[in-house]
């Protein structure tokens, strides 16, 4: 290249970068309201604060000192403190809200402010009651704002990748989905650091079955949710069983399960299959703990993680392919795309169906289980 050549595409290079960030600094401004800002809620700020073009107009949070917290955090912004999240509704300086609070409040809260001419972003579980999630449906028909739902695992670029190339027919027709998450733990031990209030909290209504929606609900909907996304299709049936195991069994409905597995059958009659553990040893690797799904097809089987995913033919005469072509996990800010699909007026890839589907199929799962039978798609009288 000569030095022309060069000179010319440095500038070149100079001008479209330019460009690019005059665009970013043109696009509209979007003020938001945080409701809710402890562990998670905390991150959804921080990650708020450094995009471009974002006021942070409003912190709400019922704990004094962890809303002290998040409007130390944004003072450059200079909130608004409303301890009450309904004042939130009537900010008219508020155009999107992130709801980010215990389980059991969520629905609430994101139908008010989708009535309320607000853009959501929701936490998951959409809803922990099938009246929840309709209710949050019914509120988002009537609303020309549209709610994004934190299903996490939707915004892992391995992830999607390798469930495209399912939906694509790497498998052929598949069959069967297994997938687990199983985890280990340690001994219980005395004399350490006294939790916070913040901490102990938390624990508190997270171990409220009332409150959270026990573990299959607060906890495993994000890998429930992978399996029907997997699937392409929803669950019509659920059957499965679990209870809180340690220290001693404790049948299910009282306290949050430490361990279950339940199987749905989905509308395209693929089979799923989901176990969760709290107590698989660490030393056991015939049977890898972590998370991760296996599925079956007419060509062979796909294992994949939030990071990997292999393909494995089906009689065994080729090496295994990597789908990700060496790639590992990496997750699209689902905040960057939130705000990027208010600014373009579009539904977002997570939406409100992505979100009912996700808590109505953790629902069915938990009733089943605690029911001791099979429970239907119809039972939970809902359409999605």
């Amino acid at each position: 290249m000569s030095h022309t050549d060069r000179r010319s595409f440095v500038l070149g290079a100079a001008a479209a970068i330019a460009s690019a960030g005059l665009a970013r600094a043109q696009e509209q401004e979007i003020r938001t309201a945080h409701i809710g800002v402890g562990s998670r809620g905390s991150e959804l700020l921080r990650l708020s604060l450094v995009e471009p073009n974002v006021k942070i107009t409003a912190i709400c949070d019922i704990d004094p000192t962890t809303s002290d917290r998040a409007m130390s955090a944004a003072a450059a912004h200079s909130p608004q403190s409303v301890p009450e999240w309904r004042a939130v509704l009537d900010l008219k300086s508020v155009d999107a809200v992130f709801i980010a609070t215990p389980c059991d409040l969520h629905a609430e809260m994101a139908a008010a402010c989708l009535e309320a001419g607000k853009y959501v972003y929701c936490e998951k579980p959409l809803g922990i009651t099938p009246e929840q999630v309709d209710h949050v449906l019914r509120a988002s028909r009537r609303s020309s704002m549209f709610l994004q739902i934190g299903q996490q695992l939707r915004y892992y670029h391995s992830v999607r990748e390798a469930i495209r190339q399912i939906h694509a027919g790497v498998l052929g027709k598949a069959y069967v989905v297994k997938a687990h998450r199983h985890g280990g733990r340690s001994r219980p031990r005395e004399g350490g650091p006294e939790p916070t209030p913040q901490a102990k909290a938390r624990s508190a209504w997270y171990a409220d079955v009332k409150r959270s929606g026990d573990l299959i609900v607060e906890n495993a909907v994000h890998n429930i949710d992978a399996c029907i996304w997997i699937a392409n299709s929803k669950p019509v049936s659920a059957y499965g069983h679990g209870k809180k195991y340690f220290p001693q069994p404790v049948p299910p409905g009282t306290v949050m399960m430490d361990g279950f597995s339940v199987e749905y059958i989905c509308e395209n009659d693929m089979h799923c299959d989901y176990s969760q553990i709290s107590f698989h040893p660490r030393h056991l690797k015939t049977l890898p703990s972590g998370m991760w799904y296996t599925i079956f097809g007419e060509k062979g089987s796909v294992y994949m993680t939030h990071e990997s995913a292999h393909f494995y033919d089906l009689y065994g005469e080729t090496e295994p392919k990597d789908l990700l072509g060496g790639q590992g996990k990496e997750e699209e800010d689902a905040v960057t795309q939130f705000l990027a699909d208010i600014r373009a007026k579009r539904q977002p890839f997570a939406d409100i169906r992505v979100g009912a589907i996700a808590a109505l199929s953790a629902i069915m799962g938990r009733e089943a289980i605690y029911r001791g039978r099979s429970v239907t798609w119809k039972e939970l009288g809902v359409e999605v």
